[in-house]
């Protein structure tokens, strides 16, 4: 792994800094958003930028396993979010069937 050097260290700190607003942001979307939807995405970016944070802290702290806990965490986003979007459908389905009886 490269040496980080000071100013690129800077750099990626304000990014930190950044990135814990945009998931402060995307929490507030999903607490008060209207639709499941609008959740269901809020929830998939808040994870998505958890990964990018813990990719960035790998490379600031010098640990490659945190690279690992990162994929991990990516795949049971996915997982989440597949599972979150079947039952989403399911019931938008289920909630049509019943207004044509």
């Amino acid at each position: 792994m490269a040496e980080c050097t000071p100013v690129l260290r800077d750099v990626l700190i304000v990014l930190l800094c950044i990135l814990t607003a945009v998931m402060l942001l995307c929490l507030i979307r999903a607490v008060r958003g209207p639709r499941y939807t609008d959740r269901l995405a809020a929830l998939n970016l808040i994870c998505t930028v958890v990964v990018l944070m813990v990719c960035i802290l790998s490379y600031v702290l010098g640990a490659s396993y945190l690279v690992d806990v990162a994929i991990l965490y990516g795949l049971l986003n996915l997982l989440a979010v597949a599972v979150l979007s079947r039952i989403s459908v399911r019931r938008h389905r289920e909630r049509r069937r019943g207004k044509k009886s």
